[in-house]
C-alpha cells in the first residue's frame, strides 16, 4: 500500500509540473508568436529584403509552433514514464 502511495504521489507531481507549469508556458509562447503574425505584411515592411525576412520568420516560427503542438503528447509521456519508473522502484523495494 505504501508503494502505491509513492507511485501516486510521483505521478501527481509530474502531472502538476506538466499541466500547471509547462503547458501555460507553451500557451504563452504560442500566443506571443501568433500576436506577431498580423504585423508581417507589406503594410509594415516593403521590398524584397522584407519579404525574405518575413518568409524566414514564418518558417522558423512554424517549426516552433509544430514542436509546441507536440507538447501534450510529451507531457503524457513524462507522466507515463514517471509511473513506470516508480512502479519499477517499488518492485525493487518489495524484493529487498
Amino acid at each position: 500500500m505504501g508503494n502505491e502511495y509513492l507511485i501516486q504521489q510521483a505521478v501527481e507531481s509530474a502531472s502538476y509540473d506538466m499541466y500547471s507549469r509547462v503547458q501555460p508556458a507553451v500557451d504563452a509562447i504560442t500566443a506571443a508568436i501568433n500576436k506577431v503574425r498580423p504585423l508581417l505584411d507589406h503594410g509594415t515592411w516593403s521590398g524584397p529584403a522584407a519579404q525574405d525576412w518575413i518568409s524566414q520568420w514564418i518558417s522558423q516560427h512554424n517549426r516552433v509552433l509544430n514542436l509546441l503542438a507536440e507538447m501534450p503528447g510529451a507531457e503524457l509521456k513524462v507522466i507515463s514514464d514517471t509511473r513506470a519508473q516508480m512502479a519499477a522502484l517499488a518492485l525493487r523495494m518489495n524484493r529487498s
